[in-house]
């Protein structure tokens, strides 16, 4: 008898010591890119596990030496995300992708699909918060001031990512929705000045380091469950410096 209980106690240690223990992590949706590698940095700072779902013939070259986990796939895969998210259980999902460069043009469609994907998959695997980079100028946003700039806020890509935010908002998951104007150019040093509004007309500029920073305080907070925010720093001021666009 004694010599099965042993046999057992083995058994399950071995068992617990090579099973993933990832049923607390954070997966990020767009790791590799200008946006979401910040947010994977200062997720490990936080202690985090970090899950950075790729693709396949994603460079990860921004991630390189970080302790963190992967999943491969692909956003537009409902079938990958699925199995990243059955894999890892992650209780918050941060969605900082943006649309393949080369491989799909602005007036073709990526955010509703890529939502519905993360969310449909959210639902089974019980993750308690979506966190999503959206756009100023989606459903009506700061609709007056940008269109006295000239900016369209009825392409394609604007309405593609207002049904998104629609999607999530009606899927019953916990989310923060957070918008952005204007991002400076890369490389761009962070200010700490920047902060969220629920102000859906304000229209401002960030760094990318600064909005990962306002939008990680959002992280298992309930004060942010259900909210739209756009990101704003008031110090920055004259032509955007860097040299590189995009998330």
């Amino acid at each position: 008898m004694r010599d099965f209980v042993s046999a057992f106690v083995f058994g399950f240690l071995l068992l617990a010591s090579t099973a993933p223990v990832l049923a607390d992590s954070v997966m990020v949706f767009g790791a590799t890119g200008q946006l979401g590698a910040p947010h994977v940095r200062m997720l490990l700072d936080r202690g985090e596990t970090v899950v950075a779902f790729v693709r396949t013939t994603s460079s990860r070259e921004r991630l390189r030496n970080l302790n963190i986990q992967y999943a491969v796939g692909d956003l537009t895969d409902a079938a990958s995300v699925l199995a990243a998210m059955e894999e890892f259980k992650p209780r918050v999902v941060i969605d900082a992708s943006a649309r393949r460069g080369g491989m799909m043009t602005r007036e073709q469609p990526f955010y509703a699909e890529a939502m519905r994907n993360i969310v449909d998959a959210a639902k089974v695997t019980g993750v308690s918060q979506i966190i999503i980079h959206s756009s100023v100028g989606v459903r009506g946003s700061a609709k007056k001031f940008l269109e006295e700039v000239g900016y369209n806020t009825e392409s394609q890509n604007i309405r593609d990512k207002g049904e998104a935010e629609t999607y999530l908002e009606n899927s019953g998951v916990g989310y923060t929705i957070i918008r952005n104007g204007l991002l400076e150019f890369e490389p761009a040093e962070p200010t700490g000045n920047g902060y969220l509004v629920e102000d859906i007309n304000a229209f401002g500029r960030i760094t990318r380091t600064d909005l990962a920073s306002v939008s990680l305080e959002c992280m298992d907070n309930a004060d942010c469950q259900g909210k739209i925010y756009h990101a704003q720093d008031d110090s920055l001021i004259g032509p955007r410096t860097g040299s590189e666009e995009g998330k």
